[in-house]
């Protein structure tokens, strides 16, 4: 089976340098021809299940990239991004000029660092992972359409890194990335593409 990832297009929220993770937020222009380019980039590839993050962002980006094939689009909650809590839709320089330490410690590792009010990463690890305990069972190639966040989660625990493996791993707006599981194994075979 192949898992296909796909980080939404670019949002409202990207542009305006705000720190969100439930803030439901319009893709831009350029997000919704993200979203175009990455369905046209996956055209050959036969697939017909895509699961995606209920936000905005990654509805639409899901439903913008298969408009013109019969691919089922699933929303999942276990995809959403992280909750960040008080820092929700504010915007990142003033967060960083009342927050200096706690910003400067979640850019370095957010894995160990919890927004005030929001969700860990460990949470958001057990989320995903249920998720994808789940799809392995139905071994059937799937579109994943989510945010960095849990993507790069996804992809740690796949690839068997360490926690701390999600800071380096950055998926790009308007590409698609591919884990192939088969016999218990997992194998990268495209990112950032």
């Amino acid at each position: 089976m192949k898992l296909y990832l796909i980080r939404h297009g670019e949002s409202e929220c990207n542009v305006k340098l705000r720190l969100y993770g439930r803030t439901d937020c319009l893709l831009t222009e350029q997000g919704c021809r993200q979203a175009r380019e990455a369905g046209a980039k996956l055209r050959g590839a036969g697939i017909h299940r895509c699961i995606s993050s209920p936000l905005i962002r990654a509805a639409e980006t899901a439903r913008l990239a298969f408009m013109d094939r019969s691919v089922k689009i699933e929303l999942d909650d276990r995809l959403m991004e992280q909750d960040m809590g008080l820092f929700e839709d504010k915007p990142f320089l003033e967060m960083q000029e009342q927050y200096p330490e706690l910003v400067t410690a979640m850019l370095k590792d957010w894995t160990k660092v919890v927004p005030p009010e929001g969700e860990s990463f460990e949470s958001l690890r057990d989320r995903v992972w249920e998720l994808v305990c789940e799809l392995r069972e139905r071994d059937e190639d799937t579109v994943l359409v989510s945010h960095n966040g849990p993507l790069s989660t996804i992809m740690m625990l796949l690839l068997e890194m360490p926690n701390s493996a999600v800071n380096r791993l950055w998926f790009e707006q308007g590409c698609w990335s591919c884990i192939e599981l088969r016999d218990g194994m997992a194998r990268l075979l495209y990112f950032n593409k």
